[in-house]
């Protein structure tokens, strides 16, 4: 394969040969990689992809969450880009999709390298007003897009925020991502409050956090937070995969059984953030799965993360139903 081909493989194409039906498939794949092919348009393709940007994002894809992604592009793009003559169009465009690119960018949180870029996107006015837009707009957005109005920390950034913040309160599987916010929020009264609330609610959350009451109904709380992820193997290739932290409100215990096929695993977790069982009846759930498999547990050579010694043997009695 050809480097020209690779390329396209990967979603990264010259501007030149970026229609609009090309634009728009890039779009739905990636903004990175949207940005990385879009930035040199010429205003000609900028406009008409503007044109379409609206239409475009009330069809309907195959996952109903990206309709939330598409209005968040669509509204952010149209927002940012201002159309007012050839040089301020393509001026605003390279910009916004720049934007886009620092909202899908693979730097760690907390790094150096991803507050400098956060702070080049927050330090452009019609930016960070398109960021509110997109996030009073849509449901769904990146939680970088979300750091931008933090760093911005301004009553209207801070308004644009609450929609997000008042979800989390009645889901507290967001409160954790949102917290995360706090590493960029600005000192100002406005965004001050409304991370105290985020940060109140979830340790509220995590103190009534089901794996949190079952570390304390088994001795093994000895903090402010229980973890503990485990890995047990089975007969054959079958094996068990748990996680449990009661810091992860709303997603407290994860896990999946490998059944000995390569691509099939029966799922803890269903899509819609529910467990098929609660985590009381983790032990019940993991006899029955190894009777349908016509396998059994290995849990004396069990190998786990973050516990260890009297409390691990402790907590493998317990998946294993043994009480007392």
């Amino acid at each position: 394969m050809s480097t020209k081909e690779q390329r396209r493989k990967w979603g990264l194409f010259p501007a030149q040969d970026v229609d609009v039906t090309t634009a728009f498939q890039l779009l739905e794949w990636s903004w990175y990689r949207f940005a990385r092919s879009t930035e040199a348009l010429e205003a000609v393709v900028v406009r008409a992809i503007l044109g379409e940007l609206e239409g475009w994002s009330k069809e309907a894809p195959a996952n109903p969450r990206d309709i939330e992604r598409r209005k968040a592009a669509s509204i952010f793009l149209r927002a940012a880009v201002d159309d007012a003559n050839d040089e301020t169009l393509l001026t605003t465009w390279r910009a916004a999709v720049n934007a886009l690119k620092v909202f899908e960018s693979q730097y760690a949180w907390g790094s150096k390298e991803k507050a400098s870029r956060l702070r080049d996107v927050q330090g452009d006015a019609r930016l960070v007003e398109a960021s509110r837009a997109a996030a009073v707009g849509s449901q769904v957005v990146p939680l970088e897009l979300l750091a931008v109005l933090a760093l911005d920390g301004s009553e209207a950034s801070a308004d644009a925020l609450l929609p997000h913040v008042e979800r989390a309160l009645t889901d507290e599987a967001q409160l954790e991502p949102l917290s995360r916010l706090g590493r960029y929020a600005a000192t100002t009264k406005a965004m001050t409050s409304l991370m105290a609330l985020i940060t109140d609610r979830l340790e509220a959350a995590r103190t009534a956090s089901p794996v949190m009451e079952l570390a304390k109904s088994l001795g093994l709380a000895s903090g402010p937070r229980f973890r503990v992820d485990v890995r047990i193997v089975g007969d054959g290739n079958t094996g068990v995969t748990l996680s449990l932290d009661s810091a992860r409100p709303g997603a407290a215990f994860r896990g999946w059984v490998d059944t000995g096929q390569r691509t099939k695993h029966r799922m803890l977790n269903l899509e819609d953030g529910t467990t098929v069982c609660a985590l009381s009846e983790l032990p019940m759930w993991l006899r029955s799965a190894a009777k349908d498999l016509g396998t059994s547990w290995k849990f004396e050579t069990v190998s786990a993360q973050h516990l260890r010694g009297p409390r691990l043997k402790a907590f493998v009695s317990w998946l294993k139903g043994v009480t007392g």
